[in-house]
């Protein structure tokens, strides 16, 4: 079974619900899992969290470029831009495909 960050997470909101330490859920985690990804600090972010009344168990938003620029259409459209125009400037390729 893979453990994902929202399995993590959600271990991590019903350990803190129990009222166990952000030390004692890391100490568990190490112990069940060996090397996890989940650092103490991480451990003791999520559990500040929780405690403050924050249930998501999801990431927040976070500003950047969207993974969905991306893709083929994008990439077609910038490949046929340098075809029609060798000599085009990015900043012209990312205004008419709508990048940034």
């Amino acid at each position: 079974m893979e453990f994902t960050k929202e399995n993590m997470r959600f271990y991590i909101f019903m350990r803190c619900k129990l009222g166990e330490s952000a030390k004692l859920i890391h100490e568990t985690l190490q112990t069940v899992f060996g090397d996890c990804d989940c650092s103490y600090q991480t451990v003791c972010r999520w559990v500040k969290e929780f405690n403050a009344d924050i249930e998501s168990l999801s990431d927040c938003p976070r500003p950047g470029r969207p993974k969905s620029c991306v893709n083929e259409q994008t990439i077609a459209s910038i490949k046929k831009g340098i075809d029609k125009d060798s000599h085009i400037s990015v900043r012209e390729l990312s205004d008419t495909n709508g990048l940034s």
